[in-house]
């Protein structure tokens, strides 16, 4: 531990033995704030994440320059799936400790994975609008539809379980609320709203017994036994009970009295109300059903304008790919200019095989963005080979021109003056090949190319004769 005054270590005294500060306070605050970083390192090794977050809150008010409680703080938040908050925390942290901070290697990960963090902050977007359509009537499936999708993107975020496990208890699914809540406890075993719903599901799938079932007792003596009445399916059925002796025909009476009685409570009450109760039941279905098409219709929007931008972004890939990839492309003249090099450091005489990947390279695809580094190993790769190159390749088309195979003695020579362009044997010797194939203006050009590069010589010379008698 530091003095906070002059930063020097301090000893067991109260005060600083370099400053003679008082140090006392400071040294309890200190203490108090790594208790309370051990109290919540405890309970996120046990994934009780929200008791985390209270002690970790409360180590940093007592000490802000606590980094170890702020990154872990960071990191129970993005356990939890909140990115933002873990975020937030981390770059506290860099701020205040720059250096040998693990918090900036955890920023550095997630912004170098840019196609995750548009999908966490798309979840965290997704999960508001989902909050919205849940305050709005009849917006509940809506809201289910989108934290489903939440889910989908943000697996660990912990709100948007207890959000959906609530809208499934308000639309009295206790058995979906609680298979989310499950999952969401078993991110954070101790967070107290997931509990709280986790009961109410509980007390919705076992209720307690509300009512008891009796018998209607007889009366004593001679009196008639009472009318057995029971409620089956919402509908009242009045039944006499059992007659064991004859009543006489006062008793038949009143039977049928009590029949016809049922039969009109029947008409008059029962049949109206469930005729009433399957219109209210198709109603009911018929707006659910409509609402179910409306998400329905929602998500078939949203997929298809993801379809849209996922498109766009493939034809603008392929554009770049094309840029880049290919025979001559980039990444093909990068590919060979490593052979190369490859190839001549391991044996600097295998020239010819060098020469080959050098030639290979497409100098006319360079754009202002080419790597200086990458034209520089070119450059000198082709310096490094092009005088034995030139030779080998002058002595080819020699032969070639002596044995009049016109073609392939101008392929070797154009490959010998492009690896060495002060090779004035083997320009003259190109020209000549042309004049004797008939291919005067590739001739001319040549003799012109002489003319510039070698002046004042007996080439040069004998290029402007042969250049005269082409009229030129």
């Amino acid at each position: 531990m530091r003095c906070y005054n002059c930063g020097a270590e301090l000893s067991e005294h109260s005060f600083c033995t370099n400053c003679g500060v008082d140090v006392g306070l400071y040294k309890r605050i200190i203490r108090v704030s790594n208790s309370l970083y051990n109290r919540g390192l405890e309970k996120a090794r046990v994934r009780d994440l929200s008791g985390a977050v209270v002690a970790l809150k409360e180590s940093i008010k007592f000490n802000k320059y606590n980094i170890k409680a702020r990154n872990l703080l960071g990191l129970v938040y993005y356990e939890m799936g909140e990115v933002v908050a873990a975020l937030s925390e981390w770059v506290i942290s860099t701020n205040l400790r720059n250096k040998k901070n693990i918090a900036a290697d955890y920023i550095e990960r997630l912004r170098s994975n840019v196609t995750k963090m548009d999908t966490l902050n798309q979840s965290i977007k997704k999960y508001n609008q989902a909050y919205q359509y849940c305050l709005q009537e009849d917006g509940l499936d809506m809201a289910i539809v989108q934290l489903k999708r939440v889910i989908g993107m943000n697996p660990k975020l912990v709100r948007a379980y207890q959000l959906l496990g609530l809208v499934y208890l308000t639309n009295n699914k206790p058995k979906a609320a609680e298979h989310y809540l499950e999952i969401a406890r078993t991110i954070d075993v101790n967070s107290t709203i997931t509990l709280r719903y986790l009961k109410e599901a509980e007390m919705m799938l076992n209720p307690e017994n509300g009512g008891k079932k009796g018998k209607n007792k007889n009366d004593q003596g001679d009196q008639r036994p009472e009318v057995v009445t029971a409620m089956h399916d919402n509908e009242l059925i009045i039944q006499p009970a059992p007659i064991h002796e004859k009543r006489g025909s006062g008793t038949v009476l009143n039977i049928i009295i009590g029949i016809a009685i049922g039969f009109a409570i029947s008409f008059f009450l029962i049949l109206p109300a469930r005729i009433q109760a399957a219109k209210s039941e198709a109603q009911e279905e018929a707006r659910n059903i409509g609402t179910q098409l409306d998400a329905k219709n929602l998500t078939i929007e949203e997929l298809e304008k993801a379809n849209s931008d996922l498109n766009d972004q493939i034809e603008s890939l392929k554009e770049n790919l094309g840029a880049y990839a290919g025979t001559e492309g980039t990444l093909a003249d990068m590919e060979n200019i490593l052979k190369a090099a490859s190839t001549y450091l391991e044996n600097p005489e295998n020239y010819l095989d060098v020469a080959d990947y050098i030639a290979s390279v497409d100098e006319s695809a360079w754009t202002d963005s080419t790597s200086e580094n990458y034209k520089a190993l070119y450059y000198a790769l082709k310096k490094a080979i092009g005088t034995p190159v030139a030779a080998s390749c002058y002595e080819e088309g020699n032969a070639a021109y002596n044995a009049k195979q016109y073609d392939d003695a101008v392929a070797y020579l154009q490959r010998a003056v492009f690896f060495d362009e002060t090779n004035v044997d083997a320009w003259y010797l190109l020209a000549t090949t042309y004049r004797a194939a008939e291919k005067d203006e590739d001739a001319k050009n040549t003799y012109n190319k002489i003319l510039e590069l070698f002046p004042d010589t007996w080439y040069s010379n004998k290029a402007e004769q042969y250049l005269k008698e082409y009229g030129e």
